[in-house]
């Protein structure tokens, strides 16, 4: 009998589904598809997918994932479990470590010439003081890396302490495939997975001042001493298009090419999260996260 089974799983082996190997519980959908929780804890019944044939539309990311946000469940999946370069999607995590040291955002601080780094847009310059909460919004909305920088100086860490403190958060989150070199993303060696940077996501836009920030097309610093107001766009730019983002950050170098982790609103109210990393183009990272989160929307049905 066991050389007859053996003899049928030869025989028609190639035409059995394989399952994706994850670490979170599997269960079944409403669909009866086989899925899987990419966030612990999430306990909501899972969307349906209403068109089962439908496998997603073409990216050009590399790697990409869509959960919806209140069951965890993967809606979505392209080489979600490959490390990348993350980028300036770090700047979410030093956002969440400065704000737990629960700073002062309307205290000043002077802009040094250590500061400096390079790569995003100069919007304080050596020289001059802002709030904190200003610096968190040129970090966040414009990318700004002397601005996070000084974030991550203010605090009462030292640096070395300060990413320490970021990869202590990463393991809390569960986000196993994740190192932080540094706080900006300058450094392709802070690298990640699509997958973990869910959860990430997750608790970033559960913060509210992240979302807020994190989430608004355009924002005013005030820089001193001259006391002038200056204007900063947001990097990623589906923000006040036809998807609703309520959350995120952009990420670029050389190294990783063009990333955007976006927490998503539909239509009818539900959130998902999209990742792209690895796409050819500013232009093709928007359109991806644009067409996986339509396609999630049309495909998928919320109780």
């Amino acid at each position: 009998m066991g050389l007859f089974i053996s003899a049928l799983l030869l025989l028609f082996g190639a035409s059995i589904p394989s399952l994706p190997i994850a670490s979170e519980p599997m269960y079944l959908s409403a669909s009866g598809i086989r899925a899987e929780r990419a966030l612990p804890g999430a306990d909501a019944l899972p969307p349906t997918k209403t068109d089962i044939l439908s496998l997603g539309p073409q990216i050009s990311a590399h790697s990409a994932i869509v959960v919806d946000a209140s069951s965890g469940a993967v809606l979505f999946d392209k080489q979600s479990y490959e490390r990348r370069p993350i980028a300036s999607i770090t700047k979410l995590m030093t956002a969440l470590v400065f704000l737990e040291r629960a700073p002062d955002l309307t205290n000043r601080v002077l802009m040094t010439d250590e500061d400096e780094r390079e790569g995003g847009n100069q919007h304080i310059r050596p020289g001059e003081s802002a709030t904190l909460r200003s610096y968190l919004r040129a970090s966040l909305v414009g990318s700004a890396n002397n601005a996070t920088v000084v974030l991550s100086r203010s605090t009462d860490l030292t640096s070395e302490e300060f990413v320490a403190r970021m990869n202590e958060k990463a393991r809390e989150f569960g986000m196993r495939d994740t190192v932080f070199i540094e706080p900006t993303g300058l450094s392709p060696e802070n690298t990640s997975t699509a997958r973990d940077l869910v959860r990430f996501l997750d608790a970033a836009s559960h913060n509210e001042t992240i979302r807020e920030i994190s989430g608004t097309y355009r924002m005013s610093i005030v820089v001193y001493p001259t006391g002038a107001v200056r204007y900063v766009d947001n990097t990623n730019h589906l923000i006040g298009s036809i998807i609703s983002i309520i959350a995120g950050k952009t990420g670029y170098l050389d190294e990783s090419l063009y990333n955007l982790a976006s927490a998503v609103s539909l239509s009818n109210n539900r959130e998902i999260y999209v990742i792209v990393l690895g796409a050819e183009s500013d232009e093709d990272r928007v359109q991806d996260t644009k067409d996986l989160a339509v396609w999630a929307e049309s495909t998928y049905a919320w109780e």
